[in-house]
């Protein structure tokens, strides 16, 4: 939590190993027994955030059920994304060094993201709530479809209340096209 509070509000380049030591109460000795660099530090980080919002949208979901349970974990990612980038000071160099040297991590959460709306949206399918010939694709639209809804910049540029009232109109559209009749 230190780290990403130091990469957030200073940047990954004016970030230390001490520094984020520091920010820990222990030595930078210590720290890279833990972690090679901070690059390490920071994918960690990242993978973090990534998985609790998630894991917190899954958790949502699950307390639904048809098409309800999508407009859960959707709404729920988005509010849990909001939280962790509307602060963030230097968020255009903390990206631009994920997405140049670690973008292997943020497909691998994209995958996680789209077998998750998969997964909702054959439970639906199955309770007879929706008609979906290809749910692996369907997922994949609709994340596509959804990333205004989850990209940092977007999220420290908008508010929350919009961003939320326009994701609804949103899924309200994609229910009228995944109803079943």
């Amino acid at each position: 939590m230190a780290a990403q509070q130091r990469f957030s509000d200073y940047g990954p380049c004016k970030t230390t190993m001490a520094e984020i030591a520091s920010d820990c109460e222990m030595s930078v000795g210590n720290l890279y027994r833990h972690f090679k660099n901070k690059h390490a530090i920071m994918i960690a980080c990242l993978t973090q955030q990534l998985q609790e919002k998630l894991d917190a949208g899954i958790a949502a979901s699950a307390q639904r059920e048809g098409l309800d349970a999508l407009r859960a974990f959707l709404q729920t990612r988005l509010k849990i994304a909001h939280a962790q980038f509307a602060g963030t000071r230097h968020l255009f160099d903390l990206l631009s060094a994920i997405e140049s040297r670690h973008r292997d991590v943020l497909l691998a959460y994209e995958r996680k993201v789209i077998i998750a709306i998969a997964t909702i949206l054959q439970q639906a399918s199955e309770q007879g709530f929706l008609q979906c010939s290809d749910t692996e694709q369907t997922a994949y639209d609709i994340h596509q479809a959804t990333l205004r809804y989850n990209n940092p910049i977007n999220l420290q540029n908008n508010p929350l209340d919009q961003l939320s009232v326009d994701l609804d109109r949103l899924i309200d559209l994609l229910y009228s096209g995944l109803r079943s009749r």
